[in-house]
């Protein structure tokens, strides 16, 4: 099963279930436009504006790829986007996202899971 039939399964199974979670790609696309974009670049390559200016072993990780050097899984990759790298021993660049509700979160990370081509 290739990693978009397992995103379309999630969003269908969140929609059909009539879960209490409001799990939503399109909201994960806007926030990840919003807050990971500028460093991640807008298809999760990891080569966003700001990546540019950064040295080779602070650029930001390739979604394309999937390989998370910390996200080991979602429980680990929701602290990180919450928390922030420096927060769990990872980039200081990494901005914590504090403010996203739980939902918000499961919605970036289904858009995150999306991008994965290889």
């Amino acid at each position: 099963m290739n990693s978009r039939h397992i995103v379309l399964c999630l969003a269908f199974s969140a929609l059909t279930l009539g879960t209490a979670h409001a799990v939503d790609l399109e909201k994960g696309k806007t926030l990840y436009a919003q807050r990971c974009a500028t460093c991640h670049g807008d298809k999760g390559a990891g080569d966003g504006p700001i990546a540019a200016s950064l040295p080779a072993e602070q650029k930001p990780r390739n979604f394309q790829e999937a390989k998370y050097k910390y996200a080991t899984d979602d429980d680990k990759f929701k602290e990180l986007i919450k928390k922030g790298g420096a927060a769990v021993g990872l980039s200081m660049l990494m901005p914590g996202q504090a403010d996203l509700s739980d939902d918000d979160i499961e919605s970036l990370l289904l858009f995150v899971y999306s991008l994965k081509t290889k």
